[in-house]
Formats: structure tokens, C-alpha cells, sequence
């Protein structure tokens, strides 16, 4: 007895749900910023303490927000991507000496335009704050194909 398996309301077929969902064009697409002259666009990942408290939380998101502001940084953005589990633990000793060993963290995004030479303020900050594990800065570019 074979089966026959229907594929019409799937991935396969370009979606999820029936067809008038697939036609209806509903998404609005986000205008994207251009970069202002003489700056350029990057975008930097923390990751803090899994531990840290919300209110904490905010007050270190608008701490390196206002150090980026204060930088030359125009359209700064943050997302809170929340707790996820680390791909790989991370030993991090704090100023009192203590070995923390950490399996998860909360993931923190800023994108912003700025000035070269403004990045190494906020590196440095990151670095030496213990309630950041990680942290990595990246400048976007735009492929032209």
C-alpha cells in the first residue's frame, strides 16, 4: 500500500498556509538607512552575564547607547536578543579574581554609523566590564553585485 504525500501547503511550494496567504504581500519591507558622509556602518554583539537582572540589563544597554552617542554614532540601534545557550563555555575572571564558567549569556546588538577612530573607546569599555563575557565589533558592507 503506497502513500502519496500532498506537498501544496508547505515549503516546498513557497510557504506556510493556504495560497491566499502566499499571495497576500502584507510585509512591509524596511526602508534601509544610508550612511552619512564620512562615516561608516557596523554593528557590535555583546554578550553579558546570564544572571544580570533587567533593570541591570537597561542600564548597561543605555550606558555603551550614550558611550556610542557620545562617539559621533548616529542611528543607533539595539536589539535584545535574550538568554541563548553559548555555542561553547566561556571561562571569564572578573577584577576580585574569581573564575566564572558561563553556558549562556545575553545577546546584545547595536547597529550604528559612526567614526572609525569611536570604536576603540567602546572596544575598551566592553573589554573591561566584567558583566560582558564577549564581545566583537564588525563593519558592514554592502556587496555590489
Amino acid at each position: 500500500m503506497a502513500e502519496t504525500l500532498d506537498f501544496s501547503s508547505s515549503l516546498f511550494e513557497g510557504g506556510f498556509g493556504s495560497d491566499e496567504d502566499a499571495n497576500s504581500e502584507s510585509v512591509e519591507e524596511k526602508e534601509e538607512l544610508q550612511c552619512p558622509p564620512g562615516l561608516r556602518q557596523y554593528e557590535t554583539m555583546a554578550v553579558l552575564r546570564p544572571d544580570l537582572t533587567e533593570d541591570h540589563r537597561l542600564q548597561l544597554t543605555q550606558k555603551y547607547e550614550e558611550l556610542l552617542v557620545a562617539g559621533g554614532a548616529m542611528y543607533v540601534e539595539v536589539f535584545n536578543r535574550g538568554v541563548i545557550p553559548l555555542a561553547y563555555s566561556i571561562k571569564k575572571k572578573n577584577k576580585a579574581g574569581e573564575t566564572n564558567n558561563y553556558l549562556d549569556g545575553i545577546y546584545l546588538l547595536f547597529t550604528y554609523f559612526t567614526k572609525p577612530d569611536s570604536i576603540n573607546i567602546l572596544e575598551e569599555t566592553l573589554r573591561a566590564d566584567d558583566d560582558v563575557i564577549r564581545s566583537m565589533t564588525s563593519k558592514i558592507r554592502k556587496r555590489k553585485y
